[in-house]
């Protein structure tokens, strides 16, 4: 048995010709390719500079994620499963997405450095006179986040809510607007 024996290759060729092919096609630009898995019923995992990409066992069809658009997310040791949640377009409940990997490898680690790199700006704005819901504060999070994958990308501006919380309480929705509408021209006056 060699040195390097029990050391996986890179990713085959042609998986990378194709996950790159999908994302030009989407209009997206993934960056370098930072890391990738095998899933768990033999497709693929692919983390990059700008995207998170997922794709069977074919490799044809694909997946992309933007980091700016998972609003949180993890990983599971215990299944070896990566999670996340996306920011919720205002008119559904938010897209939820998983993929169950053979091995962890490096992207839990990638996982939570590319998210963090996406946000620009992230700040709590409590809802003043209120008081703690189950134990939670009320209050909007305000998230400016980049598109890691277009250089040129505007920065996004989003409201969530720490867990616990609904948009039922009443001044959240209120607040969440005029939050972003400050935060916007504090940090991002040009947009």
């Amino acid at each position: 048995m060699g040195l390097f024996s029990g050391l996986r290759r890179g990713l085959d060729r042609s998986v990378r010709s194709r996950w790159h092919a999908s994302a030009r096609a989407a209009g997206l630009e993934p960056g370098n390719l930072l890391g990738w898995e095998p899933t768990a019923d033999g497709g693929y995992c692919v983390a990059s500079v700008g995207l998170l990409s997922l794709a069977g066992t074919t490799a044809t069809d694909w997946s992309h994620v933007g980091w700016h658009r998972i609003e949180r997310g993890g990983y599971d040791k215990d299944t070896t499963t990566l999670h996340w949640q996306l920011y919720a377009d205002g008119s559904a409940d938010p897209e939820v997405g998983e993929v169950r990997l053979q091995e962890p490898g490096r992207l839990p680690d990638i996982f939570r450095d590319r998210v963090a790199a996406s946000i620009a700006v992230e700040h709590f704005i409590a809802l003043e006179g209120s008081r703690k819901v189950r134990n939670v504060d009320p209050g909007v999070i305000i998230s400016g986040r980049r598109d890691l994958s277009r250089a040129d990308a505007p920065i996004a501006w989003r409201a969530s809510l720490p867990r616990g919380l609904d948009w039922d309480l009443p001044g959240l929705r209120d607040l969440a607007d005029t939050s972003i509408i400050r935060l916007r021209s504090e940090y991002d006056p040009d947009h």
